[in-house]
């Protein structure tokens, strides 16, 4: 029976470490096997939570004890655009600390740091082209804005083939162990396919891990030093949740109890950012009130024009003048919460296809 702190995700106790204790030395010893008998890239998924992050430490672990290095190894990043900044930021820190310590080990890790298209990023979808912000029945975002980028980065001539480390784990819900057990490889426990690409394996190293157990690897695990597993879990106690890299189109969105993007309107509440901002994290409340008026103005029928793109009758895209409200009230949060939330780049998306539909007349207020 798992025995759990206080809080499963949240909570960390002294004590947590000593019960269930496992072997994490056999563990790094497996995944350094694995890696020693590589003949293509390691790719590792990091999203700045608790599970990617307990995967890194263990992986770069192993490589120390690899003398012979043959497979370079990637650690990737999805940064849609929209990722909640506080872990954005600790992210980006947590890479530039990581660079140099892995440089002055001789450990061969390259970051890559994925993005949507241009034509792609929330922004210019909502306030460019007037897409509804997304809903449990028309949740467009997370193809373009986390499986595309991915994809691609996966689809490079470098990454051919590559092996996918992630921090999946069988117990998270029910939805997951399922999927986990229709993509499971034979008799390797390990390892998975990925849905939608055989080219892929998932090596999952933490799959059979417990909570307490993710929280033994960041706090007694000393390598890397860039990822701290102190911050971790404070960030966890202040909010509580993360959005995995390597995402499932059919999966649950991540601000159900994730770090997801800041502006979803998939869940009710974003709990994530409601926390942050309870514990005093301030200069996210423009944010928040942000996400709260686009949930609300996606569903009123002034806010949007009477006919689809495809010329039928019905609720079609935001309006203009909608659109336009929604840029003035972003860049009001950007400058209220000090924080950079829109590229200039995506602003000069957002006016051309303001421009274009002004032409056709069809979609100006």
């Amino acid at each position: 029976m798992q025995t759990r702190c206080a809080s499963q995700s949240t909570q960390f106790c002294e004590t947590c470490l000593q019960r269930h204790p496992r072997r994490l030395d056999a563990r790094i010893d497996l995944i350094a096997e694995r890696y020693a008998r590589s003949t293509t890239p390691w790719v590792v998924g990091y999203s700045g939570g608790k599970d990617s992050s307990a995967v890194l430490k263990l992986v770069y672990e192993a490589l120390l004890r690899v003398p012979s290095r043959p497979s370079r190894v990637y650690v990737a990043y999805c940064d849609t655009g929209v990722e909640i900044p506080i872990i954005r930021e600790q992210v980006r820190m947590t890479f530039a600390r990581l660079r140099a310590e892995a440089r002055s080990d001789g450990v061969p890790i390259t970051i890559k740091i994925a993005e949507p298209k241009i034509e792609d990023r929330y922004f210019v979808k909502v306030i460019g082209r007037g897409y509804p912000p997304p809903t449990n029945k028309f949740r467009w975002c997370t193809d373009r804005l986390r499986i595309h980028p991915i994809k691609r980065l996966l689809s490079s001539r470098r990454a051919q083939g590559a092996t996918v480390v992630v921090g999946t784990r069988f117990g998270e819900s029910p939805e997951r162990d399922r999927v986990l057990e229709e993509h499971a490889q034979g008799t390797d426990r390990f390892c998975f396919r990925q849905s939608g690409n055989t080219a892929v394996t998932l090596f999952a190293p933490i799959v059979d891990f417990e909570v307490t157990d993710v929280w033994k690897v960041l706090m007694t695990v000393q390598r890397p030093n860039a990822v701290d597993g102190r911050r971790v879990l404070k960030i966890y106690r202040d909010a509580g949740a993360e959005c995995p890299v390597v995402r499932d189109e059919h999966g649950t969105p991540c601000g159900a109890g994730r770090f997801g993007c800041w502006t979803c309107t998939v869940v009710r509440k974003d709990q994530a950012v409601t926390s942050l901002v309870a514990q005093g994290y301030s200069e996210m409340r423009p944010l928040l009130l942000f996400r709260d008026w686009l949930a609300q103005v996606r569903d009123q029928r002034s806010a949007r024009c009477g006919i689809r793109r495809n010329g039928t009758v019905g609720l079609g895209p935001l309006t203009i003048g909608t659109r336009m409200e929604a840029l003035r009230r972003l860049q009001a949060a950007e400058r209220d919460s000090g924080m950079s939330l829109i590229s200039g780049e995506e602003i000069v998306a957002i006016r051309r296809l303001w421009d274009n539909d002004r032409t056709s007349g069809r979609y100006f207020e």
